[in-house]
């Protein structure tokens, strides 16, 4: 099975900066979908130290303490079990589990992957409203996915539509207001915008 280890590494660098915001709920989902990501599988070497760290900082969170006393320390081949238990955790705070199967993941994913593909196509025959309705559905399917919102806002910023490109990376950062590569890409766009100033 692929596993797409720079979302991972993604998503568990966001795990502490969701700590730090205090979006226990966010971070520890980030961390569940990230384990889920390895399909079953033991983490690649390169990316054990991003679980150690992922966490280590929920476990340090008090909302962790509150229903669990105990911290989790990962141990590579174990992360079955550091799933199912992050699950519990999940459980007993948000009060049911609202993550994905790996079945209903894939098939959101492939919608993203779609709507951005037909976006793309009606860009480059010059059908910008067309093109903005398929990007519209591509977001209707996010849920942690940031890269998505620079994807579209670049394919715009191709065509000179600044305007349209920044409302992407806005609504981009609404939902994710730490990420620098969205915060780069609106002061390059913006630039852009007013005239590359």
């Amino acid at each position: 099975m692929f596993v797409n280890i720079r979302k991972i590494r993604e998503d568990l660098g966001r795990v502490k900066s969701s700590c730090q915001r205090r979006d226990f709920n966010n971070a520890l989902f980030l961390l569940i979908s990230s384990l889920k990501e390895l399909g079953g599988q033991r983490a690649p070497l390169d990316l054990r130290q991003d679980f150690r760290d992922a966490l280590f900082a929920i476990c340090s969170d008090p909302n962790y303490k509150s229903v669990r006393p105990t911290p989790v320390i990962y141990n590579a081949g174990k992360e079955r079990e550091i799933l199912a238990q992050m699950l519990q955790v999940y459980q007993a705070i948000v009060g049911q589990v609202e993550t994905e199967s790996y079945e209903v993941a894939a098939a959101r994913k492939l919608k993203i992957d779609q709507a951005l593909r037909d976006g793309k196509n009606f860009l480059s025959r010059g059908l910008v409203p067309e093109a903005e309705l398929s990007f519209a559905e591509a977001v209707k399917n996010y849920r942690t996915e940031n890269a998505l919102f620079a994807i579209i806002a670049r394919e715009f910023m191709a065509v000179k539509e600044y305007g349209r490109g920044l409302g992407y990376l806005r609504e981009g950062l609404k939902r994710a207001p730490t990420d620098p590569m969205l915060r780069e890409l609106a002061n390059e766009c913006m630039r852009l915008r007013d005239g590359g100033k």
